[in-house]
């Protein structure tokens, strides 16, 4: 189960990077579970590295570009970079003690292979950008949490909605999930674009739209199958043009396509277009009961119950007596006074609409 972005340290504390400096030692941890347990600061500091990483790799963040002159979208809303960042960063220190909390409630912990293995990628990982690293107070420690956590959250989350947990998700109420806000379907796209890379011309745009105009009506009226239109689009496919059989994924329920898509009954088509494609699209029946959801139920159930799950961790640590967190140390170290610009960004390499 991959919670990537989301998720934060397990263990106990580790001292901050070589920029904190004695006389701002009070500001060195983020949380503290009674005398037992401190949350490095450095943890609050790496969850805005990663989450930077994770906008800029989807191109949402300009490593070019200051980051407290830009903006990214949650919920529908421009909110600024910064704040977000922080935002998220003092979530993942909320959480992190929640599932310390909560570890210790359910008897879960790491065995000595995951934990070896979150120090192997947390070694790598700070080779990679480690000047970026130590100029922005993140010690090699506080990665290893990061990557402990990881592993922990997802023991926890198994142990909670597992089959065989505290509060299991049934196959029914997981199928309702999937009806809401997942579509399986097959597809033909074209961008707007010749294959020398030059844009296509007005005349050009119409004359593909009429295109699959014509083949919506040839698939409506029964003299061509759709599916072998798209495997062919997909077997012929070039640099601007493909498609695809079989393709499931989840939908904006919010967005206009995502309700587009959601609302076609099994069999019919609909366009989808941008500035730069179209998008022929024909909804297909998910597969529920065989390898099609059980292959795929562990990531299912994340993105089911994951923002409940980071909820009650949260719950959990705010109303423990034992925890105190440090506002003093979040307002010192918030993304504004961070340069995450020089961070290596992998690039995402996909084929889609």
């Amino acid at each position: 189960m991959n919670f990537i972005k989301k998720t934060v340290a397990v263990v106990a504390a580790a001292s901050l990077a070589l920029s904190l400096s004695a006389c701002h030692s009070d500001t060195s941890w983020a949380a503290k579970i009674g005398d037992d347990t401190t949350v490095p600061i450095g943890l609050y500091i790496y969850s805005q590295a990663a989450n930077y990483r994770t906008y800029a790799q989807n191109g949402l963040l300009l490593s070019s570009q200051s980051l407290s002159e830009q903006t990214v979208k949650v919920s529908d809303s421009d909110v600024s970079a910064t704040e977000h960042l922080d935002s998220e960063g003092v979530k993942t220190v909320k959480s992190h003690v929640g599932a310390v909390i909560k570890a210790e409630e359910l008897n879960v912990s790491l065995t000595d292979d995951e934990i070896s293995s979150a120090e192997s990628e947390a070694e790598l990982s700070y080779e990679t950008d480690k000047e970026v690293y130590e100029k922005n107070g993140i010690a090699k420690t506080s990665i290893v949490l990061y990557n402990q956590d990881t592993a922990l959250k997802s023991k926890l989350f198994t142990a909670i909605y597992g089959k065989d947990g505290t509060n299991p998700v049934t196959d029914k109420e997981l199928k309702d999930y999937i009806n809401e806000n997942f579509a399986t379907i097959n597809f033909i796209q074209q961008y707007y674009y010749n294959e020398d890379g030059s844009e296509m011309t007005d005349a050009q745009k119409a004359k593909t739209k009429k295109q699959y105009e014509t083949i919506k009506s040839q698939v409506e009226s029964g003299k061509v199958k759709f599916t072998d239109k798209c495997k062919d689009y997909e077997k012929n496919a070039t640099s601007y043009k493909g498609g695809s059989t079989g393709y499931t994924t989840m939908w904006d329920t919010s967005s206009e396509d995502g309700q587009k898509i959601l609302n076609l009954k099994v069999g019919e088509l609909t366009f989808l277009e941008t500035d730069s494609a179209i998008v022929l699209v024909q909804k297909a029946k998910i597969d529920y009961d065989g390898a099609g959801l059980e292959s795929s139920r562990d990531n299912l159930l994340l993105q089911y119950k994951y923002d409940e799950f980071i909820d009650e961790l949260i719950a959990a640590a705010e109303k423990d007596k034992r925890v105190t967190f440090n506002q003093k140390a979040f307002d010192r170290f918030g993304s504004a006074t961070r340069d995450f610009s020089k961070l290596t960004i992998p690039t995402n390499n996909y084929y889609g609409y």
